[in-house]
């Protein structure tokens, strides 16, 4: 996602908004890196498929949310499965 720049202010509502909810819809485990100066990529980790696809219109919800208080961009959604953890 591509929006406001990343400051401490998009950090903390991503740590006390963000993650909390993506918890409570069944996130695992999920990370937020910067890729640039005003974007990141979100990696969500479900304990599988249902669990993954059960949440998705929770997820979208979450994203449009993110998009409109970040004035970000459309993201784009890419979904696998793990093959290789260390």
């Amino acid at each position: 996602m591509t929006g406001r720049p990343i400051t401490d202010e998009v950090i903390e509502a991503s740590k006390n908004k963000y993650m909390p909810a993506m918890k409570a819809m069944g996130v695992i485990d999920c990370e937020i890196v910067q890729t640039g100066p005003d974007s990141t990529i979100v990696i969500a980790t479900y304990a599988d498929k249902v669990a993954a696809d059960a949440a998705a219109g929770k997820a979208a919800a979450l994203r449009a949310e993110s998009k409109e208080e970040f004035k970000g961009n459309e993201p784009t959604i890419l979904e696998g499965e793990v093959i290789v953890t260390m």
